[in-house]
């Protein structure tokens, strides 16, 4: 009997749990729809490809989106078996706090499990199809936006001008290119006789890295806080980097790209560097905040969607038909707490001032504790 209500028990969580998961996918996915819409009307892209990109970008929000579903499907599954009367018939025939939590807790580590694997490979690989071929939609309207007598302003950081353009940017006559500096580099300006476009495709992910082969012209730099303000230099052919997404062989920057293993062999790159620079402890921390926080929060991810079943299982049970607790009320709040404690803290990382570990685990505890102690003060006797 015990083992066909703890069935009973999961098979009843499955469905809010689905149903949550979609919602909150499907809510964070409204987000991004103005940028693929935007790709879609300026760079005629096919209905196929752009739910191919929905789903990538669907893929990379389950992390988020996961441990909320746990919560909200726990409330919902035992507020509706409290209101249903089944809560009190399970106690009446003997099944104690710990039994009832059993499917739950089993839901919880399976849920983990199969986070912790998506967020090994699979994540990383749809964030970084989806980069790729946001990449590759926007670099081709190189080929193609680029007007004669027009400003082209699509690559950050740069504007280009050019009084003729043949043949969709394949030639090109008076080009004025205006580039935003780093560092003490303010800005740069270049300007040449003629222009054009090179387009060298990557085999793996069809990106293309589009250069901008210049001749006859000079290149104007604007410095600050140095002897020199200005320099000029005279050319005869120049090669100007033109794609927006950079270098194909450096193209995955981002960590939320990168598997565990690369995730760990950066950060032990980036320690090797620091010790060889000899950093203080302050500089170490901040110049792997982001590479860390990243990491960290994949172990966490797991961790978390047990903490918030128990924290729905405490709060989901009803002492009695009709009686509520305002369940979603709580939950709400409770969420508010973790998170401003958690973006709180991500602030201080990345600043160097609280370790990444510290700041992904210890809100993730605080609310364990919390947890722990609403269901020890669950009142399962009366």
């Amino acid at each position: 009997m015990l083992k066909l209500t703890q069935r009973y028990l999961a098979v009843n969580f499955i469905a809010p749990f689905t149903m949550s998961l979609f919602f909150f996918v499907a809510f964070l996915l409204t987000f991004q729809l103005f940028r693929i819409i935007k790709i879609v009307i300026s760079k005629g892209v096919e209905w196929s490809l752009v739910f191919e990109l929905m789903g990538h970008i669907a893929i990379s929000f389950i992390p988020m989106a996961v441990p909320l579903s746990c919560l909200f499907a726990t409330i919902y599954t035992l507020n509706k078996l409290s209101d249903d009367s089944e809560i009190v018939a399970m106690r009446s025939f003997g099944m104690t706090k710990s039994k009832l939590f059993l499917p739950f807790l089993i839901s919880a580590l399976f849920i983990g499990a199969c986070i912790y694997s998506l967020n090994n490979k699979v994540i990383p690989a749809s964030k970084t199809q989806f980069k790729n071929t946001i990449i590759r939609l926007t670099s081709r309207g190189v080929l193609t936006d680029i007007k004669e007598g027009q400003f082209f302003t699509e690559v950050a950081g740069v504007t280009l001008f050019a009084d003729t353009v043949i043949d969709k940017g394949r030639k090109m006559y008076n080009v004025f290119i205006q580039q935003e500096g780093k560092g003490n580099l303010l800005e740069q300006v270049v300007t040449a006789k003629e222009g054009a476009l090179i387009k060298i495709k990557n085999e793996e992910w069809s990106i293309p890295s589009v250069r901008l082969h210049l001749t006859d012209g000079t290149i104007v730099k604007r410095f600050k806080d140095t002897n020199k303000d200005l320099e000029k230099i005279l050319f005869k052919e120049y090669d100007f980097p033109l794609a927006s997404g950079g270098a194909v062989n450096n193209f995955v920057t981002k960590d939320g790209m990168r598997t565990n293993a690369e995730l760990r062999s950066e950060i032990k790159k980036a320690t090797a560097l620091a010790v060889k620079k000899k950093l203080s402890r302050k500089d170490r921390e901040r110049s792997m905040a982001k590479t860390k926080l990243e990491l960290w929060s994949r172990i966490n991810t797991p961790l978390l969607c047990f903490v918030f079943i128990l924290i729905g299982f405490s709060l989901g049970i009803k002492h009695g038909r009709g009686k509520s607790k305002n369940s979603s009320g709580r939950a709400l709040f409770v969420l508010l707490g973790y998170y401003s404690l958690f973006f709180l803290g991500v602030s201080f990382a990345r600043k160097g001032i609280v370790p990444a570990y510290v700041v992904v685990f210890a809100p993730t505890i605080i609310l364990a504790s919390i947890g722990a102690y609403f269901y020890k003060k669950l009142d399962w006797a009366s």
